[in-house]
């Protein structure tokens, strides 16, 4: 009976493994309540087992009887139906229960693989010079990692495990890199900090081009061909301050906190960035003006082409009673378009755009004709 008891023990003990992996896969896994059943079989089991087991007390006033025969063989028979029963739950649930134990070896192998590489890196950052442990891009590398193991240790559940250890395990590489990277920040540094400078010394001088610009826009086209442009030049100068601020407070940081100065830099690239926008809206938006008045009727002949495929596309392919009317609607936004024109002052600009607006729609019309034939 012992025996048999221990061996049901084992197999119990092995099943209530997968089970559990399998309940943290899927908390309503059927398989949890299934098992619910036999692990309370078993517990009454354990408990008359070690009633029938019990070393008598010698000094018990009540002795207890031992055992009969009948009482073991009545276990005995316990055992054996419990055993059988769990193996024949283990082949009924053995795909979820495989593949339960599957993912928690490998979530053990994750987890395992993530807790090193976490330490080789914290100990990598121990190894470096104080220069490098202080920057900040260092410090909230190793932060990060610091705060990854302890979201691994609080992890319940199989998935939770492997998404801390894939978190732990990127963040370990990224403070290996940051360490290693640490040494040639300033050089880093100091090559952006010139590459600003110089695409700054290049939009400065392009935005010395605006006031003329903006005066011709006054004085060739009406206000409202440049109304809202009125700005850009007070926006400029305002982004290549920001910029100019950014950059010497960035070569203030080079040496000391090189991976800051590369921030202060990229700040300085956004306001860079701004700054170009700005001028290219006043130099493009002169240059297409002036390409519009010199053929407004090139621009107008181009998108009536575009309608008139746009026509015969649809007739050819029986598709006018969907689209007809809304291509015929597009004609109709050409001709108010060109009325534009015929003001007192008129608008190139307002002209332009709603030409564009309906090449656009056209482009769309054709687009979902395409795909209507394509369900077809």
């Amino acid at each position: 009976m012992t025996d048999k008891f221990l061996d049901s023990e084992r197999q119990l003990s092995q099943i209530d493994i997968a089970v559990g992996l399998a309940r943290q896969l899927d908390p309503n896994t059927r398989t949890t309540r299934d098992w619910q059943s036999l692990r309370d079989r078993q517990l009454q089991i354990v408990t008359e087992y070690l009633r029938l087991t019990a070393t008598p007390d010698p000094g018990a006033r009540d002795r207890t009887p031992p055992p009969t025969a009948a009482e073991i063989a009545a276990c005995t028979t316990a055992i054996d139906a419990l055993s059988t029963d769990m193996s024949g739950f283990a082949q009924h649930h053995h795909d979820e229960l495989t593949a339960a134990s599957g993912a928690g070896s490998l979530a053990h192998q994750e987890t395992h693989r993530a807790r090193v590489a976490a330490h080789e890196s914290l100990a990598q950052l121990e190894r470096a010079p104080d220069g490098i442990r202080r920057l900040r891009s260092v410090e909230s590398a190793a932060r990060t990692v610091r705060e990854g193991l302890s979201r691994l240790e609080v992890a319940a559940t199989l998935p939770e495990r492997r998404r801390a250890a894939a978190a732990l395990s990127a963040n370990a590489h990224r403070l290996r890199a940051a360490v290693t990277e640490a040494v040639t920040l300033p050089e880093q540094a100091d090559r952006v900090i010139r590459s600003v400078e110089t695409r700054m010394s290049a939009i400065g001088n392009r935005a010395g081009a605006l006031p003329d610009a903006l005066s011709g826009l006054l004085r060739e086209f009406s206000s409202a061909c440049s109304a809202d442009l009125r700005d850009n030049r007070r926006e400029v100068d305002r982004h290549l301050t920001d910029a100019r601020d950014d950059v010497e407070q960035a070569r203030r940081h080079v040496r000391t906190d090189p991976d800051v100065a590369i921030e202060d830099a990229g700040r300085a690239r956004e306001h860079l960035d701004s700054a170009e926008r700005a001028v290219d809206q006043v130099l493009d938006r002169l240059r297409t003006l002036r390409d519009v008045r010199a053929d407004p009727a090139g621009h107008e002949r181009k998108v009536r082409f575009r309608l008139r495929d746009a026509q015969q596309f649809a007739v050819n392919h029986a598709l006018v009673d969907d689209w007809g009317s809304v291509l015929d609607a597009q004609g109709d936004r050409i001709d108010r378009a060109t009325t534009l024109l015929t003001r007192i002052h008129s608008d190139y600009w307002a002209y332009w755009t709603e030409l564009r607006a309906v090449d656009a729609r056209i482009t769309e019309i054709i687009d979902r004709m395409r795909g209507q034939l394509a369900k077809t």
